[in-house]
């Protein structure tokens, strides 16, 4: 049996994040509840609502990466108007957990 830590709690989801097409960012994800440290390479998926398909080849550019208890994405790239997910999963005193959930509206730039 799993048992739940600060890693994986209700903020695990993180408020809606607006972008704009073309926008190239990359999130940093502190986490907290961390004894012994994150290992390996943390994983990502991008994702349109309510599906499974992952575009990061797509949407995604560069390497994840880990400082201390901060978690780096890769840099989003050729990004379209639309609403996305972003599931975020990593090592964490050598359990995997989703340890955050972004929601993200990318808006064409005129409408910003």
């Amino acid at each position: 049996m799993t048992v739940k830590t600060s890693v994986v709690d209700d903020e695990i989801a993180s408020s809606l994040v607006i972008l704009r097409e073309g926008d190239e960012v990359a999130f940093e994800i502190p986490v907290s509840g961390v004894t012994s440290g994150i290992t390996g390479t943390p994983t990502i998926k991008w994702m349109k609502p309510n599906t499974s398909d992952d575009l990061s080849s797509i949407y995604l550019t560069g390497s994840m990466s880990v400082s201390g208890f901060t978690i780096q994405t890769k840099q989003t790239q050729n990004l379209k108007a639309g609403e996305w997910v972003v599931s975020v999963k990593a090592t964490i005193d050598g359990q995997t957990y989703t340890c955050k959930v972004i929601r993200i509206l990318v808006k064409r730039e005129g409408d910003v």
